[in-house]
C-alpha cells in the first residue's frame, strides 16, 4: 500500500526526495555501515492542504533499516495496525493521529474525538487528517529495545553537519509548516540536541504543570511556532492531562497573538 499525493504536493515530494538522496549520499561518505540504518520520511498525502501544517519530530525510528518511513508508516495506520499492535493501543501514533484531528477540527473535547481506527479510514486523503513527521535521526534503532539509542542518534547529528547546508532545517524548510510539535529530543538538561536545527526563543510553558512548552525556532532558512512535549511513548503520561490540553491551550495562545 502506497501513498499516493495529489498532483499539487509532487514537486514538495520531489524536493523531500532530493534533500533525502543528499543526505543519505553525505551518510554514506563517512560510515557505509551507518548508511545501511538510514530511513527517510518527510510527510503524508494531502499534508500541505491541511487547514494546520503540522510537523511532528521524534527521535528515531525502530526497525525500520533502509525503508521510506513514511510508506511504512501509511500502510501499517491504514490497516490499522503498527507492528502487530492495535492502532488504537499504540500510543506513539494514536497520539498524533487524535492531536492533529484536534487541531484542524477546532478542538473537540478529548473524548469526543474519534479512535485511531476511525481516523485511519480517511488519513492521507482529502477528506481526513495528515500530516509531516520527521526523527532528528535517520538512523533505524535496530536493538529491538524502545529506549532511545542514545549513542547512534548522536553519531548521526554529529555527521551530519554541514558547512554549506543544514539539513535538519532544509528539511522544515520544505516542509514549511505552520506549527512543529517536538517529541522530547533532549532526552534531559544536559543535551541540547535543537542545536543542530536552530536556536530557540520566547519559552512558555502551558498545562497544569508545566507539561508542555511554547517556543518560537529560528533556523538558517525562516522562523516557526515550536511546541516541545513529552515523547508520545513516555509511560505514566496522560493522554488527555499532559499532551492534548497543554497542546490545545499552545495552539490557541498562538494563533491569539496572530490575530
Amino acid at each position: 500500500m502506497i501513498p499516493k499525493y495529489p498532483q499539487v504536493e509532487l514537486p514538495v515530494k520531489k524536493k523531500i526526495d532530493d534533500l533525502n538522496d543528499r543526505w543519505f549520499a553525505h551518510i554514506k561518505d563517512f560510515d557505509m555501515g551507518l548508511s545501511s540504518l538510514y530511513a527517510r520520511d518527510g510527510f503524508y498525502p494531502y499534508y500541505t492542504l491541511q487547514r494546520l501544517k503540522i510537523l511532528f519530530i521524534g527521535r528515531e525510528c525502530l526497525g525500520l533499516s533502509g525503508c521510506d518511513y513514511i510508506n511504512e508508516l501509511y500502510a501499517a495506520i491504514k490497516l490499522g495496525k503498527v507492528g502487530g499492535k492495535s492502532l488504537d493501543n499504540y500510543k506513539f501514533h494514536a497520539l498524533m493521529l487524535r492531536i492533529a484531528y484536534g487541531l484542524q477540527h477546532d478542538f473537540p473535547d478529548y473524548q469526543d474525538i474519534p479512535t485511531p481506527t476511525e481516523l485511519s479510514k480517511s488519513f492521507a486523503t482529502s477528506e481526513g487528517v495528515s500530516y509531516a513527521f520527521m526523527n532528528l535521526s535517520k538512523l533505524s534503532n535496530e536493538s529491538g529495545i524502545w529506549k532511545s539509542d542514545k549513542v547512534l542518534i548522536d553519531k548521526f547529528l554529529s555527521n551530519s553537519i554541514m558547512p554549506q547546508e543544514n539539513y535538519f532545517a532544509r528539511e522544515i524548510e520544505i516542509l514549511n509548516p505552520d506549527l512543529i510539535i517536538s517529541m522530547n529530543l533532549n532526552e534531559n538538561e544536559k543535551i541540547d540536541r535543537h542545536r543542530f536545527i536552530g536556536n530557540l526563543k520566547c519559552p512558555t510553558f502551558f498545562g497544569n504543570n508545566g507539561q508542555i512548552c511554547a517556543q518560537k525556532l529560528v533556523t538558517q532558512y525562516g522562523e516557526y511556532d515550536f511546541i516541545d512535549s513529552f515523547h508520545f511513548s513516555a509511560p505514566n503520561k496522560k493522554c488527555e492531562e499532559d499532551y492534548y490540553l497543554p497542546i490545545v491551550a499552545a495552539v490557541k495562545d498562538i494563533l491569539a497573538k496572530k490575530s
